[in-house]
């Protein structure tokens, strides 16, 4: 290849290793040798020789939940773009799988890991930090040694979510939550939410506001449909807020199946803006949590980790206006 081109054997590997000055005419010519040779690069021995791979870990909660599947496809995405290749991890939210994820991406010599879980473990949390590998996680702790922290405004998420609902004149909101055991701490996310949604109702000193919460474990969907049955005929509601997309369309089963029109009868607001949520019947209104925003923070991030402090990084939410909302029936 070095007769081919031209040029100094560490010229090549430069433009192979997508570091050091290259001109964009040398760099055209290296890079067409390559092709004209058919050459793939020892991955293995490269990741050897740098002590580091080119692989960034990745841990989401269950991927069967769409928010954490449309999550790890927009790291993988991001993370492309600067040349590297992700190793996923799920959790099924249990801490004692979220701390073995961690030590095992840890022992693949990873340049970097993306924690997107709900759970927390503070085990796993001190490996993080001793290894010194640069970490981002989602929602959970404080930033410190190699870690920083993406935090969603679920707060504010929730609240413009109540808000919306008491402006068209609901005063009857039932909310349904989903814990994923019967015991244990409540999901951080979870619990942010529910901070928001008291928020709001402190705020809001509006005559006549009731609310019940209802809160199903198991299957966020499955809990969906649970709430209402348990509820139905029983708790006077307009509006139901979900804590997720998942648990609303399970919401929009328990109301159709009694014959409820969403939303004449009943207005439903979901949380995530997961991609199936405007294919829902009708199209749900839900708190937008920017996918692609949040994976090129965690990239970016994480690619800067070695060279600056570890920092707290806000990430804004946005109300989403679909069909599922309108006027409560009692204005």
């Amino acid at each position: 290849m070095v007769a081919m081109t031209g040029v100094s054997l560490g010229t090549v590997s430069a433009v192979l290793n997508g570091n050091g000055r290259v001109s964009d005419a040398t760099r055209e010519r290296v890079q067409a040798a390559i092709t004209s040779l058919g050459y793939r690069p020892n991955l293995y021995a490269s990741n050897l020789a740098r002590r580091q791979t080119q692989l960034l870990g990745v841990i989401v909660s269950n991927l069967q939940n769409p928010f954490f599947a449309e999550t790890a496809q927009a790291i993988e995405d991001a993370a492309a773009k600067h040349g590297f290749q992700i190793s996923l991890m799920a959790t099924n939210f249990s801490p004692d799988q979220h701390r073995a994820a961690v030590q095992q991406l840890l022992g693949a010599r990873i340049a970097g890991l993306a924690i997107m879980t709900s759970e927390y473990d503070e085990d796993a949390r001190k490996m993080v930090e001793a290894s010194g590998v640069p970490t981002v996680y989602l929602d959970v702790g404080k930033p410190g040694k190699s870690v920083s922290i993406i935090r969603v405004d679920s707060r504010g998420g929730m609240q413009r979510a109540v808000e919306h609902l008491i402006d068209l004149g609901h005063r009857d909101l039932l909310f349904v939550r989903n814990s994923q055991t019967v015991s244990g701490p409540p999901l951080l996310s979870h619990k942010l939410r529910d901070q928001g949604l008291v928020s709001a109702l402190r705020a809001c000193s509006v005559k006549g506001l009731k609310t019940h919460t209802v809160d199903v474990c198991g299957p966020a969907a499955d809990a969906g449909e649970q709430a209402i049955a348990s509820v139905f005929g029983k708790v006077r509601f307009t509006a139901v807020i979900a804590t997720t997309d998942m648990v609303a369309m399970g919401v929009y089963r328990g109301l159709q199946s009694r014959n409820i029109r969403i939303p004449e009868d009943v207005s439903v607001v979901g949380f995530d803006n997961t991609y199936f949520s405007r294919f829902l019947n009708p199209p749900l209104t839900t708190v937008d949590l920017p996918r692609a925003e949040l994976s090129r923070l965690t990239i970016e991030t994480l690619l800067q980790l070695k060279r600056r402090r570890s920092k707290l990084l806000p990430l804004a939410t946005e109300l989403i206006f679909r069909q599922s909302t309108a006027r409560s029936p009692s204005t």
